[in-house]
């Protein structure tokens, strides 16, 4: 999973954030929003449908519960948040929800963040 704060959805920024982050060839399915339409010229399939939860109650289910997991997890553990912080919220979802089949490791990946993460002052926070 990655997620990442986009100023806008026009095709060019989809496009930009896909092949940063999506293997070309790859299949995207989306609803049929105009925007998604370039990501076909882009080297990916593109599989768009029209969101219609009676007729296709599993379209885009995983995308709607991770979205839902994803702001029960900022109000229950942040209580709300700031923009300013708002991709170092997801990048902690992203990170908790890509490794939560690999509860081993978990006190070892622990450690290595703590060991290798930069000292934030309270002024870099707040300021």
């Amino acid at each position: 999973l990655k997620m990442q704060v986009i100023p806008d959805v026009k095709g060019s920024t989809l496009v930009d954030f896909a092949t940063k982050y999506i293997e070309a060839g790859s299949t995207i399915a989306s609803d049929k929003y105009s925007s998604y339409k370039v990501l076909a010229k882009e080297g990916f399939q593109h599989e768009a449908h029209k969101y219609d939860l009676k007729e296709n109650p599993d379209h885009l289910r995983w995308l709607h519960t991770i979205i839902s997991n994803a702001k029960v997890f900022i109000g229950g553990t942040y209580h709300g948040l700031d923009s300013k912080h708002l991709q170092a919220y997801l990048d902690e979802f992203c990170y908790r929800f890509n490794r939560r089949e690999v509860k081993s490791e978990l006190f070892n990946r622990l450690v290595h963040c703590c060991l290798s993460a930069t000292t934030i002052t309270y002024p870099e926070l707040v300021g």
